[in-house]
């Protein structure tokens, strides 16, 4: 589902971007980061990494619907997402739906582009058991980094050193 918002929209929630490593893996980065509440950020990421490889391995027949026949086979686009980064096109759809389909959390993504602020919400299309709050996203310039609330300690460090 894509819904254009005002761009205060966020500001207004008290959501504050948190940065992450521009290395090919921001979208990884900006789950994990989220994810750290049980695990630190460093096992958060080498978590989402085995996740993501996991679920595409096990629902391989249900992630075919989501790759054209140019865009190559299933295994190869993964892999070439998670161990060479490679985030492009093919694995830009792709990543977050299997992503949120392995932590069995929706994914709210909110990319600013043609003068405005849009929403992508990205629900889990095989549930197990989804009782959490989405994990919210920003996208800029095909960057990802991480909305969190700004009362979180975090956040404060990670802003500040950008």
């Amino acid at each position: 589902m894509l819904t254009k918002i005002s761009a205060g929209q966020t500001i207004k929630f008290g959501l504050a971007l948190a940065h992450t490593l521009a290395d090919g893996h921001c979208f990884l980065h900006a789950v994990a980061l989220q994810l750290n509440e049980t695990l630190n950020t460093m096992q958060a990421y080498e978590f989402l990494m085995k996740a993501i490889e996991t679920e595409s391995t096990r629902n391989k027949n249900h992630y075919r619907n989501f790759i054209d026949e140019n865009s190559g086979k299933l295994d190869f686009l993964v892999h070439r997402c998670l161990h060479n980064k490679i985030f492009d096109h093919a694995a830009g759809d792709l990543i977050p739906q299997i992503t949120s389909n392995a932590i069995q959390r929706p994914i709210h993504i909110y990319s600013e582009r043609d003068g405005g602020i849009w929403k992508t919400i990205v629900q889990p299309t095989i549930p197990r058991n989804i009782n959490k709050s989405p994990l919210l996203v920003h996208l800029k310039n095909y960057h990802y980094s991480a909305l969190i609330k700004e009362n979180n300690a975090s956040i404060n460090k990670i802003s500040a050193s950008r």
